[in-house]
């Protein structure tokens, strides 16, 4: 998807622009002490208003981690791989 730009109005109106702890919990279908420690460790990409507690995370940029961080198994012995 390289170049690619994303309408993610379009592909994914039930996803807000920008959400906060508990919206991606629920989106990632976990739950916010998660998502906290993720923040905390860096491991999320996410904002917070000057001197503001409440972490926000931007769609775009929760996709592009998504895809950037996606699960791919490593074949086991006795595995092929399909073609």
């Amino acid at each position: 998807m390289t170049g690619a730009t994303i309408d993610y109005d379009r592909w994914y109106p039930e996803v807000p622009a920008v959400m906060d702890t508990h919206q991606l919990a629920e989106l990632l279908c976990t739950n916010e002490q998660i998502i906290r420690a993720w923040v905390r460790e860096g491991i999320l990409p996410t904002h917070r208003k000057p001197g503001g507690r409440k972490f926000w995370f931007l769609r775009h940029e929760i996709f592009a981690w998504l895809n950037d961080n996606r699960y791919e198994p490593t074949l086991t012995r006795g595995d092929t791989e399909a073609g």
